[in-house]
């Protein structure tokens, strides 16, 4: 994914978490063509009012927004890029763990003082 990503300048997916966040970090602009019900809904609304892309489900339509893109709106495209930047979590997963980790040891000072008071 990173290769493909790596050689491209806006990527045209549906809205799965993982490819958002993996276009964001690329800093791409993201036209999102479709999403999966109740899971994906709310991840268009989110890409689309922070500035990072455009929803539309239409062939058309899609086109029309790449053809505008790189030609006569291509300040809009560098604007999507630099919002998806702005957004991007690359480190989403080390921070992750270590809410993980401290929450673990949160709860492993309350067993212990259980434990003790018993």
């Amino acid at each position: 994914m990173e290769e493909c990503m790596g050689a491209c300048d806006c990527i045209i997916t549906k809205a799965g978490p993982g490819t958002i966040a993996e276009a964001m970090i690329r800093g791409l602009p993201i036209i999102l063509n479709d999403y999966i019900a109740g899971q994906e809904v709310g991840n268009v609304p989110y890409v689309v009012e922070n500035g990072c892309g455009k929803f539309s489900k239409s062939p058309k339509e899609i086109a029309n927004i790449v053809a505008q893109w790189f030609g006569p709106k291509a300040d809009e495209l560098k604007t999507m890029s630099q919002n998806a930047l702005k957004l991007a979590r690359p480190d989403a997963v080390c921070k992750i763990v270590h809410d993980l980790h401290e929450l673990v040891r949160q709860r492993s000072v309350l067993v212990s003082h259980c434990e003790c008071t018993a």
